[in-house]
């Protein structure tokens, strides 16, 4: 326990006198000994501090009106940033996706003729189409399975 005045809180802690002098006004602000008329209060370091961090603690209780005030806020930078495109509808992302991985499908496993013919042409071997096919849809099952993942993880 430390007894101190109002100039040595406003040392201690980051609030000047004048705020200290407001925080008076709050009758559960602790005063160890009012100074009375032309005297200066003394007061206890430990009980301001638990103070100080009840108010700051209590501060952070957002009321309905902020709270709606913050929620109108977000809801406005929601259409700001659709209007700007920085935010895209998920039905359109899902869309577009989906239309890529079928691309990317197709394309892998027709490329696959093309390869074999490369293949058999540059080293003079037969390879069975079917092996190659069989590569490409262990690799797609494999990428599959990373949206499935990503969704458990969620």
């Amino acid at each position: 326990m430390s007894l101190v005045n109002k100039k040595q809180l406003a040392e201690l802690f980051p609030w000047s006198e004048k705020s200290f002098t407001a925080f008076q006004k709050d009758p559960s602000f602790p005063i160890e000994e009012k100074g009375g008329r032309g005297r200066e209060n003394i007061y206890d370091t430990e009980k301001v501090f638990a103070w100080l961090l009840r108010r700051e603690m209590g501060k952070s209780s957002e009321s309905p009106k902020d709270r709606l005030d913050r929620l109108r806020g977000d809801k406005e930078e929601i259409v700001i940033a659709k209007e700007i495109e920085q935010l895209v509808p998920s039905e359109e992302t899902e869309k577009l996706l989906a239309g890529i991985a079928t691309t990317i499908r197709s394309t892998m496993l027709s490329g696959n003729r093309s390869l074999k013919a490369d293949l058999d042409s540059l080293y003079d071997v037969q390879i069975d189409v079917g092996v190659l096919n069989e590569h490409s849809r262990n690799i797609l099952t494999a990428l599959s399975k990373i949206n499935k993942q990503s969704e458990c993880s969620s």
